[in-house]
């Protein structure tokens, strides 16, 4: 008899977060819009935090009459003697001990010692610096031209399908068949699904009949949507949005009519050469007409969209003083948060509120210093990580991003001591405002570019070389990306031909061939 024992053993390691670390680092990868929005639903939700913001400001100004003149106390207003508060245990201490009693070690997650950096003094801002947050009703596209075919006078039936044309209708203005809803999601107006006609405009927008052979009153509703404005608008294709603003406009030439109508295909290739002797013009009659072209609006539903641009309001500032640069945090919007005196007075010692009160308010108490506690250290380290960036590239921002040199993450993770996974954070979605620009901390890592002497130079540096050598350039003998490189090798920048093809294209530069000028 023999035994035999087979001993299986899995050793693992796994680390965990606690709650409020992994809340550090959600507070630390938002953007200000985001953290601001988490604020306020605290505040909302959280009794215990409040905003440091004077509530007896207020209740003075309600004291004064209508010329300003402080209103008589009558006696009921008057605290007695019984009244008045004894002198208050400070709120530090509250929640230190509470803190004790939860057995939280909070330095054990939090760094301290660092300085967080000055502040903008509001007296010092200029006037144009300070803005109110106004909200607007923007229109859509969709809004306009209804209003636009309120004025016509059609039949109904027409109208009816007009109105889902014009829900039909993308970010471009151009028709297309995947558009069922409107912008708030509600379902369009538009034929019932099993009307035949119904079935015939989406076989047109779908481009399997053409409009030609569909009933009339499609045609008609097409015809009336075409005729709103922007010139263009309703089309189904560029060259039919091109036809459209040319039939309503004399500033563009015959020759451009007929290189749209006719030669559409050459034109999006740019084939001047062909096209001026299949019309047998000169070159630089067809280049006229091709820049007659390029001025019309190829998308004409953005000249009415409700698209709003994002506006971006910067974390951090730096500025150049006298040469020496100053960081500041832009925290100007964000509200400033601190622990209601009020509920903490609950928890100390004597108090005749309930255990579940209490347990309430601890829990609220924990709650409200963790996030206190973590947008103050995520303002720290978004300073830490930006002191780093200016130490690294101390030329950008005295002489601008020609000067921007090759910089990693890693670099500036191991000069400030923390992760690099931290660094990624902070650097993503986070703006500075700089003497060139607001730019985002990503903008700051870049990949090296080799030069002769062995040195390297940032990829945003030679892209900017290039440009200004496109620039500069004779338009009738464009430079070649090879003749590009040349140049480049004769200044010390070591660059193969695809990469400058690859910067070219990141630019929206057109190849030599496509930029001559005749």
């Amino acid at each position: 008899m023999s035994f035999g024992f087979d001993l299986n053993m899995n050793v693992g390691m796994e680390q965990r977060l606690s709650p409020q670390m992994i809340q550090s680092l959600k507070l630390l990868q938002m953007t200000s819009m985001e953290l601001e929005t988490v604020i306020k639903q605290e505040l909302e939700t959280n009794p215990l935090l409040e905003t440091t913001e004077e509530p007896e400001t207020v209740q003075e100004e309600d004291k004064k009459n209508e010329d300003g003149e402080e209103l008589p106390v009558a006696e009921n207003e008057i605290p007695s003697e019984e009244a008045v508060a004894p002198e208050e245990e400070p709120l530090d201490r509250v929640i230190a001990q509470e803190s004790k009693n939860q057995e939280i070690d909070w330095e054990s997650y939090l760094e301290e010692g660092f300085d967080p950096g000055g502040k903008r003094n509001e007296e010092e801002e200029s006037p144009d610096e300070r803005f109110e947050k106004i909200p607007v009703y923007a229109k859509s596209l969709q809004d306009h031209l209804l209003e636009q075919l309120q004025d016509r006078e059609i039949s109904p039936n027409i109208t009816e399908l007009v109105e889902y044309l014009i829900y039909s209708l993308d970010d471009r203005g151009y028709l297309v068949a995947d558009t069922q809803t409107d912008a708030d999601g509600e379902q369009k107006t538009a034929p019932k699904d099993g009307d035949p006609l119904h079935r015939q405009v989406q076989e047109m927008l779908e481009n399997r009949i053409p409009l030609e052979e569909t009933d009339s009153r499609i045609r008609e509703a097409v015809h009336v949507l075409q005729s709103l404005e922007p010139p263009g608008i309703g089309a189904r294709n560029l060259r039919e949005c091109l036809l459209l603003q040319i039939r309503r406009t004399d500033r563009v030439s015959e020759l451009a009519q007929r290189l749209v109508e006719n030669d559409f295909e050459l034109l999006e290739r740019l084939k001047i050469a062909a096209l001026a002797k299949k019309h047998d013009v000169p070159p630089e009659q067809v280049q006229a007409a091709i820049k007659e072209i390029g001025a019309l609006e190829p998308h004409p539903g953005r000249l009415l969209a409700s698209t709003t641009a994002a506006t971006v309001i910067p974390d951090l500032i730096v500025e150049d003083v006298d040469g020496e640069l100053v960081l500041m945090l832009n925290d100007r919007t964000m509200p400033s948060l601190r622990v209601s005196k009020a509920y903490a007075e609950l928890l100390r010692k004597g108090s005749r509120a309930s255990t579940d009160e209490k347990q309430f308010v601890r829990a609220k108490l924990n709650s409200a210093t963790w996030l206190i506690r973590a947008i103050e250290q995520r303002k720290s380290t978004m300073l830490k990580v930006m002191h780093a960036i200016m130490e690294a590239q101390p030329d950008f921002f005295h002489k601008g991003a020609a000067h921007l040199r090759p910089l990693i993450l890693q670099d500036v993770a191991d000069k400030i001591g923390m992760h690099i996974s931290t660094v990624s954070r902070v650097t993503n979605g986070k703006y500075v405002q700089t003497p060139h620009g607001i730019f985002e901390l990503k903008y700051f890592f870049t990949a090296g570019v080799a030069q002769s002497d062995g040195s390297e130079v940032s990829s945003v540096a030679t892209r900017d070389e290039i440009k200004k050598l496109i620039e500069a350039e004779d338009s009738r003998n464009p430079l070649s990306d090879q003749k590009i490189v040349e140049i480049l090798k004769s200044r010390g920048l070591d660059v193969a031909r695809r990469t400058v093809a690859k910067y070219r294209d990141q630019l929206e530069i057109l190849p030599a061939r496509l930029r001559k000028q005749y």
